[in-house]
């Protein structure tokens, strides 16, 4: 009897401190339907792209090996597919496993050691060693990286291109790196482009004209000019000794000072230049102007030349941008043999 008279004592008072102000509104207990339907709501307005961000922590299934991964990670190479994939307008169409993970049908062993590097450029710092792209002593596992790195179109990344002043005043000059490598120079310079912190030489690539009032695109050998820049007068690519180029003020083929006309070559503003396979064919807008073949009785590489690999250099007065950039899939070691121009 007391414990009841008790109990109702207790219940009579909590119901009395449970009584809402007049000027609140009652509390009501929610429903699992209403639940459910905030909680859908919830992570629509999550999955709404403008909802994403840099920070979020995406769980992937690489291959069936569970891992996490910053959204800025996927997406720190501007204009790549990867980038798009996981820029958060496309979370909701994406291949996922039954727990929701975003699945990717790749080995781990491949895909986590482009993430990797993705997180060492990240923090990288001038008092470390600069970062160095993947390595593999498995040439077929190098070939497999290679293949998934250009299919996720992250070459430009994982394996960058520079241009690099090598002759002029750098005062004169600005150059722009990826994603827009390009040149705007006010005095007549030279420039090389480069791979670093890898060894994949660079088999071909494009340069769209500017406003240039006199330019050389060409090539030169491997590690030719001195790395310490040079200030004063200097004769450009085709000039100096071991480079050859397309010489677009003269119309034609230029090597180390020695002169072949192109009949009908010319080019403005706009116009697209092709360097194919290290200088073995050239094309402007699309049309082969030189080609091995077609030179093979006038026009011959010396053997000094062939036995070394080549890399872009250009020599100019005014602007241009350097696209295209094609590496060739394998290491080189600086000495490929290419045939004759």
């Amino acid at each position: 009897h007391f414990i009841s008279s008790d109990r109702e004592g207790c219940e009579s008072e909590g119901r009395r401190r449970l009584h809402y102000p007049p000027h609140l509104p009652a509390m009501k207990r929610s429903s699992p339907e209403n639940e459910e339907a905030a909680s859908s709501t919830e992570k629509r307005r999550q999955r709404s792209p403008s909802f994403q961000q840099p920070s979020d922590v995406l769980h992937l299934n690489v291959g069936g090996t569970l891992t996490a991964v910053l959204r800025r990670t996927l997406t720190s190479i501007e204009g790549s597919m990867l980038a798009s994939r996981f820029s958060g307008r496309w979370d909701d169409s994406l291949e996922k496993d039954r727990d929701g993970n975003f699945f990717i049908d790749q080995p781990i062993g491949l895909f986590q050691p482009m993430i990797d590097y993705l997180r060492a450029k990240a923090c990288e710092t001038m008092l470390a060693p600069p970062v160095t792209s993947p390595e593999f002593d498995d040439v077929r596992k190098l070939k497999d990286f290679v293949r998934m790195v250009e299919y996720f179109g992250m070459t430009a990344g994982i394996y960058p291109t520079e241009l690099e002043m090598c002759r002029g005043e750098i005062s004169a000059s600005k150059i722009s790196g990826h994603p827009h490598l390009s040149v705007i120079s006010s005095e007549y310079a030279t420039f090389t482009l480069e791979t670093r912190g890898h060894k994949r030489p660079i088999r071909s690539f494009s340069v769209i004209l500017g406003d240039v009032e006199k330019i050389e695109i060409g090539l030169v050998r491997a590690n030719h000019f001195v790395k310490k820049l040079r200030k004063g007068d200097h004769r450009g690519v085709g000039m100096e000794r071991y480079t050859f180029c397309l010489d677009c003020s003269q119309g034609g083929l230029l090597y180390e000072g020695s002169f072949t006309k192109l009949d009908g070559l010319s080019t403005e503003k706009g116009t697209l230049i092709r360097c194919e396979n290290k200088g073995e064919r050239w094309l402007v807008n699309g049309q082969v102007v030189a080609s091995s073949i077609a030179l093979e009785d006038s026009f011959h590489l010396p053997p000094d030349l062939q036995q070394y690999s080549l890399i872009p250099a250009f020599s100019g007065k005014g602007s241009w941008q350097v696209c295209e950039v094609e590496l060739d899939p394998m290491i080189s070691d600086h000495k490929t043999s290419i045939s004759h121009l």
